[in-house]
């Protein structure tokens, strides 16, 4: 889902010179800096975004992805806030996604193959991109609340193998997500999450 983004992020910087990022900065409640650049915090990292590009604050490079990904949620600069009520990703999608495996396949197996049996290992990795323990879950789970941009949640609940069943994950997204940004950008959007997640330390 992720590959092919080369030529989509270069049409989009092309985009961002005739963006109102001010505006845009102010719908999102995104801060700007002296530089007019917009402020947005994404898997603990600061990227910066003008009418010149996306650049990150610690000046290392990124992949297109990402800075797609963060173009688009920034001229779609959507005034919503999340709903509280969490759904599936295929909920959200719509009859189209409803019977597809991609959620699963791709983006919970991982990390259910990742952390079972290492649930301190987990919680570290969430914690150290501001995840933290929230949201409604059944006995024995783990729920983690993540903003993966601001004002876009995202729960991870996570139930590690026991005697009678194996581990599994749910990843759940607040049910107004696609008023925040694209149901397409959010597949990509939680796609490089959860590759940073299970990425080794």
């Amino acid at each position: 889902m992720i590959g092919g983004h080369q030529w989509i992020y270069r049409d989009l910087i092309g985009r961002l010179a005739n963006a109102d990022i001010a505006a845009s900065s102010r719908h999102l409640g995104l801060a700007l800096n002296n530089a007019g650049e917009a402020e947005v915090l994404f898997l603990g990292t600061t990227y910066l975004l003008s009418r010149e590009g996306v650049r990150r604050s610690d000046g290392k490079r990124f992949p297109d992805a990402t800075g797609s990904t963060l173009i688009h949620y920034v001229l779609k600069g959507s005034r919503s806030r999340p709903n509280g009520q969490f759904v599936t990703l295929a909920e959200l999608a719509g009859p189209l996604f409803k019977h597809g495996s991609y959620s699963n396949s791709a983006l919970e197996y991982p990390i259910t193959k990742r952390f079972q049996g290492r649930i301190p290992q987990l919680l570290a990795k969430a914690a150290s991109v501001g995840g933290c323990l929230g949201g409604e879950a059944g006995m024995g789970a783990v729920s983690l609340i993540f903003d993966l941009l601001p004002h876009v949640p995202l729960q991870l609940i996570f139930y590690d193998r026991d005697d009678e069943f194996p581990a599994r994950t749910t990843l759940l997204f607040d049910i107004d997500a696609t008023q925040m940004i694209d149901f397409e950008v959010l597949a990509v959007l939680v796609t490089i999450f959860v590759q940073y997640l299970i990425r080794p330390q």
